[in-house]
């Protein structure tokens, strides 16, 4: 189709910007990626961000987008799947933004912005029944991309405030001591100062598993802590 009428039909279409209420996907949002130029299927110059939304339809899995000075801005589509950061189908752009489709949560779950839909177990569990125990088509909550990171944070701040001290999360300490693994791939290391960790920890040496704290006294505002795997803590589970 020619860029000229998808750019005119984008325009038309622009009062939605979004996904339709009762539609069975949502547009949720990544913020400083793009989508790899393996996964491109095809792209479009429009004069509105949100005319690339608009334009994402039928088989259209995610857009990006980024601005094209001077009045213009740039859409990249992709009918693959790439709701999961870990799937290497995106890359990190300071100046772009991904919108991607994702059914709505499951029962339980709670959509949290740029993280996706996130399930709060209301048992303390030690670490390996907490990670046996996420709900059907979840897993132990992992952050591969920062922003997923701080938009987790933020959530617990905001609907947590101090009454849950510890979550699990889906992070294990690799054989090599010095680095972490996250549930399904990626790794974190543990050099300061760090986004991730709070400022005293990784501290024990024979403790492998990690969970999110919260300890205002030494600014942690569920920053990630090593504690034994053994210890009796709620968890986050994330929808695949």
């Amino acid at each position: 189709m020619d860029l000229r009428l998808l750019a005119a039909l984008g325009a038309l279409l622009c009062v939605c910007c979004s996904i339709e209420e009762g539609s069975a996907y949502t547009f949720r949002t990544f913020m400083g990626a793009e989508i790899a130029a393996t996964a491109i299927s095809s792209s479009a110059l429009v004069q509105r961000p949100c005319e690339c939304r608009a334009l994402c339809r039928d088989g259209c899995m995610a857009v990006a987008i980024r601005r094209q000075p001077p009045r213009h801005f740039h859409c990249s589509f992709t009918e693959r799947t790439i709701a999961d950061t870990s799937t290497g189908l995106m890359v990190p752009a300071p100046d772009a933004k991904i919108f991607y489709k994702r059914q709505g949560c499951l029962p339980g779950f709670t959509l949290v912005d740029n993280v996706g839909c996130i399930y709060v177990s209301t048992v303390a569990l030690n670490f390996t029944a907490a990670a046996a125990s996420c709900p059907f088509d979840s897993q132990l909550f992992t952050a591969n991309f920062l922003i997923d990171f701080n938009a987790m944070r933020e959530y617990l701040l905001k609907n947590f405030p101090s009454s849950v001290k510890n979550f699990w999360i889906g992070l294990e300490r690799a054989s090599d001591i010095v680095t972490w693994k996250w549930f399904g791939g990626g790794t974190i290391g543990t050099a300061k100062p760090s986004l991730y960790w709070g400022y005293l920890d990784p501290n024990g040496k024979n403790i492998t598993c990690a969970a999110l704290t919260y300890i205002p006294s030494i600014n942690y505002f569920y920053h990630m802590a090593d504690e034994s795997c053994e210890s009796m803590f709620k968890f986050l589970c994330r929808q695949n």
